[in-house]
C-alpha cells in the first residue's frame, strides 16, 4: 500500500532526479556561479510538497534520522494523529492543518523570507508576508536545512530507517533527495549557525510564511544562495 502511495507523491512532483543534475565547472570559470537570485529561483522550481493527510510538517532535516524519534513514531503509528502531532512538536516540530494538494515553496534569500503556498498560485513573497498576519509559532532549524513534509510520511517506518541509515553514513544530500522522492521538499534557512524562524499564515487562506525572528545581523544573500545550488 505504501509504494502504491509513494508513486502517487512521485506524479505530483512532476520531473524526475534526472532533471535536477547540474553541470560541474572548475572554479576558474565565472559562468559556473550563477548569480544568488538564479541559483534562489533554481530552488523555488524545484521544490514540491504532496500533502494528502492535511497536516503539512515543518521539522529540521536531522529529526527524522532522531533514533529516539523514529522509534517513537514507530510505536504509535496506530495511534491518533493528535498523539502523532504531539510527539512531532516535542522534537521542535510543527503542525500546521492546510488543504490536501500540491504546494510550493518561494524562499527569496534577500527578504530573508520562505512562502509556502498552493501550486497554481504565484504569489509575490515580498507583498503577501505583509499579509500572514496569523502567529502560529516558530520553529528551530540548527541544521540549516528545514524538511518539509506530509504528516502521514512518517508513518512509513521504513522510509525513516533509510533516511537514518543515509544519515548517519554521511549521505545528506541524498537523505533530501529521498524526502524529494516521496513528496516532501527541503529548504535552507539563512544563517551558517542556525535560525529561529517565526511561522505565520495568511488568515483564510492555505499560505504559510516564515522568516527569522531576528533580521540582525543576517548572512549575505549571496552565500545563502549558494548553499541552495549544493542541496
Amino acid at each position: 500500500m505504501r509504494r502504491e502511495r509513494g508513486n502517487q507523491r512521485r506524479s505530483h512532483r512532476g520531473g524526475g532526479r534526472s532533471s535536477r543534475g547540474r553541470s560541474h565547472r572548475g572554479r576558474g570559470d565565472r559562468h559556473s556561479r550563477r548569480h544568488p537570485r538564479q541559483s534562489a529561483e533554481s530552488g523555488n522550481q524545484r521544490e514540491r510538497i504532496a500533502i494528502e493527510s492535511g497536516d503539512l510538517v515543518l521539522i529540521d532535516q536531522f529529526m527524522l534520522a532522531n533514533p529516539q524519534f523514529i522509534e517513537k513514531m514507530s510505536a504509535i503509528v496506530d495511534e491518533s494523529s493528535d498523539v502523532k502531532n504531539d510527539l512531532i512538536k516535542e522534537y521542535g516540530g510543527k503542525v500546521i492543518p492546510v488543504t490536501c494538494g500540491t504546494y510550493r515553496i518561494e524562499r527569496d534569500p534577500f527578504a530573508y523570507t520562505i512562502v509556502v503556498h498552493p501550486e497554481g498560485e504565484s504569489p509575490e513573497s515580498p507583498e503577501i508576508v505583509k499579509d500572514a498576519t496569523e502567529t502560529i509559532g516558530e520553529i528551530n532549524v540548527d541544521t540549516r536545512c528545514l524538511a518539509m513534509l506530509d504528516r502521514e510520511l512518517l508513518d512509513d517506518t521504513s522510509l525513516l530507517e533509510r533516511y537514518q541509515q543515509l544519515w548517519f553514513s554521511g549521505q545528506d544530500k541524498a537523505c533530501r533527495d529521498l524526502l524529494r522522492d516521496n513528496g516532501g521538499a527541503v529548504r535552507y534557512g539563512f544563517r551558517r549557525d542556525g535560525d529561529e524562524l517565526g511561522i505565520f499564515q495568511v488568515p483564510g487562506a492555505d499560505i504559510i510564511c516564515l522568516w527569522p525572528k531576528n533580521i540582525e545581523a543576517m548572512q549575505p544573500a549571496a552565500d545563502s544562495a549558494h548553499h541552495e545550488q549544493e542541496a
